[in-house]
This record gives structure tokens, sequence and C-alpha cells, in this order.
């Protein structure tokens, strides 16, 4: 009988076994990451689709854990708090700050410049909605909205008019709806979190607010609040309201990329916005207002020699009469700096504003109430941007002395100076709008090129 051969049973060893659980882990792992880079290949490959409308974009692009600090919501009104980067709107030729959503969804902004310098006056409406708003019948007013091309487009803008006689005690309760155009309110400014938020721009403007009977409430350049006689000088920032709806046509609301919300072809110079910058006589210029075939422009800089420092002159060794005679500075811009101009052609004569001005009454319209035919000036009382450059001649006189002329600070405000002082020259001219342009979007950064006369 035969025997029965023992089958030997095989074992794996352990070593085996430890690279075959090797080997599928490496697969698993392997398979587990090319499952998400084909994932997230495709969905990358989706397009970002963003909301049109400025309301849904702010609030869409604010939606995340990051910045939901900075747009805070209370009772339907959403606000930027803080210091905020991503508010930046370019539209009319200004760039401006969303301050707030409104409970109707419309948007509130404040322009990110201070503009100019007026006196609070006796109530707000005597200068500074006077010259922020139009006002039928009435001459030299709404100097800020005949600058605006689509100012019929504006909402009323809601400003707190309430006295306030402590900041603890700074709520809106008493409003005003009828105008376009206003200025910040205390409120807003301390709800945005004041000196440490995006509305100080480190200068000085007055609030919507007054304190009492004599003195209204304004921002310092250092950002914080104090009180002062309605009767002294502070910017002004304007405030507008426009529809939450409006298109987004380019932007993420940052400073480098603000939400732009124009896209109207721009041609010719007859197109551009009040603000805009061009390159002219390889510089840069401000356009300060349009009129029917000419725009005023004014140069960023003053009048440089070879050497890039600036030309002092004196306005005259003998008055304040606007002479275009050899000794005065009238002359020399209207020939001398006139016959160095590259393209003469562009330039053509237009009226400035050479009215009497009274530091007693503050009244700006006066500035506006006399005009003086030139080919190069200067800018005037009341007119926009003009207080920008420091030391320089401004285009008015004092009544009460003809050897005077008011000029701009250092600190950016008006007052009388003799005009044998001598102060760098900020040229302004007007153009043909009919001028082309070749490139740029009017930006500090990227500013209109000019290109030909167009027929």
């Amino acid at each position: 009988m035969k025997e029965k051969k023992q089958v030997k049973k095989r074992r794996l060893k352990p070593q085996v076994i430890f690279n075959l659980l090797s080997i599928l882990f490496c697969f698993s792992v392997g398979g587990y990451y090319l499952g998400r880079l084909i994932y997230y290949k495709m969905e990358s490959e989706k397009p970002i689709i963003l909301k049109e409308d400025l309301k849904s974009r702010v609030l869409e692009q604010n939606d995340t854990y990051e910045l939901r600090s900075t747009l805070v919501e209370t009772n339907g009104v959403y606000r930027f708090v803080g210091d905020v980067d991503n508010n930046y709107v370019r539209y009319q030729g200004y760039v401006w700050r969303i301050v707030r959503i409104n409970e109707d969804g419309s948007i509130t902004m404040v322009t990110e410049d201070t503009l100019l310098t007026l006196p609070y006056g006796n109530s707000l409406s005597q200068y500074i909605l006077r010259w922020l708003n139009t006002k039928e019948e009435e001459t030299a007013t709404g100097i800020f909205e005949s600058g605006l091309e689509e100012a019929e487009k504006l909402l009323p803008t809601t400003m707190c008019v309430n006295q306030v006689s402590t900041l603890e005690a700074s709520g809106c309760f008493e409003t005003d709806q009828q105008y376009k155009i206003g200025i910040l309110s205390l409120h807003d400014y301390l709800e945005a979190n004041a000196n440490e938020s995006y509305l100080n721009n480190e200068t000085e403007f007055w609030t919507s607010n007054r304190y009492d009977e004599d003195s209204a409430w304004f921002v310092a350049a250092d950002g914080t609040v104090g009180k002062d006689d309605f009767k002294n000088k502070h910017g002004i920032r304007p405030v507008i309201t426009i529809s939450g709806d409006s298109k987004i046509i380019d932007g993420i609301g940052t400073s480098e990329s603000p939400y732009l919300l124009s896209d109207y072809q721009k041609t010719t110079l007859q197109d551009i916005y009040v603000g805009s910058y061009i390159q002219f006589q390889n510089g840069l210029w401000k356009v300060v207002s349009k009129e029917s075939g000419k725009i005023k422009i004014v140069s960023e800089n003053c009048i440089q020699d070879k050497n890039g420092e600036c030309i002092l002159k004196n306005f005259s060794e003998y008055s304040n009469s606007m002479s275009l005679s050899r000794k005065e500075l009238l002359y020399y811009l209207n020939n001398t700096y006139y016959n160095s101009l590259e393209q003469k052609e562009y330039v053509v004569s237009g009226n400035f504003y050479t009215g009497t001005y009274s530091l007693s009454t503050n009244d700006y319209r006066s500035a506006f109430a006399k005009t003086t035919s030139l080919k190069v000036g200067m800018l005037s009382i009341g007119e926009p941007f003009a207080y920008e450059l420091e030391n320089t001649f401004l285009l008015n006189t004092s009544s009460g002395n003809d050897m005077s002329i008011y000029s701009v600070s250092s600190n950016h405000t008006v007052y009388e100076n003799m005009v044998t002082e001598k102060l760098n020259i900020r040229p302004a001219l007007y153009l043909k709008s009919n001028i082309t342009i070749t490139s740029g979007d009017g930006d500090y950064l990227n500013p209109y090129i000019l290109g030909g006369i167009e027929a």
C-alpha cells in the first residue's frame, strides 16, 4: 500500500506581506490624489461667474471669513468698517470709497480725495451745498455737479444734520434728503471707526453736523474729530448715492483695480470726465471743466527749469491788475511759456475767473463774477483742484488792496499775498475738445495720450 504524500503548506513571509500591503497603499494614495487632481482641474476650468451689479458684487466678494468683519450689517444697512482696502470705485472721473449699502439697496460713496476748502457758513447750504449742487436761477452754483456727466442718475443722498453736542451722542436723528450731493456725516465717520478707518485720508474736511450755533464738527489731518468756527475753512469731500444695480464693467474694488462703472467709448477730449488725467507737454495735466468745443486743464506740477526745479516768479511789481504788459506774470504765461509749448495748435483762448474775493464774506461765488480771456492762465478760488499745489498763485484779487493777490498756502488753504512775492507757477489752459485719444484710461498712472485733431 502506497504511502500518502504529505502536502506541505506554504506560508507567506512577513516581508512579502509588507511589500504587498505597501504596493496596495501606494496605489490607493496615488488613485486618490489622481482623482483629486482631475476634480480640481475640471473645477478650475469652470468659468468664475461674478455678479454684474455693484451691490451683489460687493456682498459676494466680502462673504468670506477674512473680510466679513470689514462689512458690518446693522438693521439692513451694510457699512465698511476699519482699514478697508476693497471698497474703491472709479466713477465719473473720481475715485470713491463705498461707505455703506443702504437698506433700499442703494450705495453711498465719498470721494477718496478732498477737493477744496470752504467755510461751513451760517448753514450747510450757504456755501458747501451750493458749490456741490446746482441751484436754479443762481450763478456759480453746482460747480461740482456740473463736472459730472451723469448727474441725473444720482439718487438723493441722506445726510445726518442733527446738532451734536458730544461724540457719545453722535447718532443720526435728523436727516436731509433734498440734495443729490452732500458731505460725510459725523455719524458715518465714527461708525467706520474714525481715524482707524479708510475714511481717514490725512486731510481736513467738514462733516455735515453742527456743534452749536457758531461751530461745526470737522475731521483733522491726523484723523481726530474737532469743532471749529463756521467762518473758518476746511476741506470738502463730496458724497453721492447711486443705484445698487449699477453695472460693473471691470475691477475688484482695490486701489489698483477699483470697481469701474462706466464703459462708454472715449474717442476725443470731449468725451472724457472732469478729474481725468491727460499727458500734455511732456507732463501730467488734470481736466478741471468742460465747455462747448474746449476743455480746461491744469498742470499737476509747477513750471520747471531744465534742472527740474520750480521756476519762481512774482505776479507783478506794480499791482494785481490782470495786465499783459511785459513785466507781469500773465505776459510770461501767454508769451514765453505759450511759445514753449510743443503743441500750440491744440490750445485755444478761454475765460479765466478773475473776480474779486473777500476773506470777510468768504463767498466763493464772487470769484466767478468776472472773467479775463487768456491763452494760458491759472486757477481761481472755488474751482476744483485749485488748492492741490502749494505756494502757487490764484487769479483772484482783493478789493481793499491793489497790491495783493490770493495764493495757495503750504497747507493748501487760500490766503492773501503780496503781488511782489515770488511763488511757484501752476499753469492752466484750454484745449480743443476734438483732439483724439490714442490710448490710456484717464488714470494717474495711465493718462490719456493725445492724437491729432479730428476733422
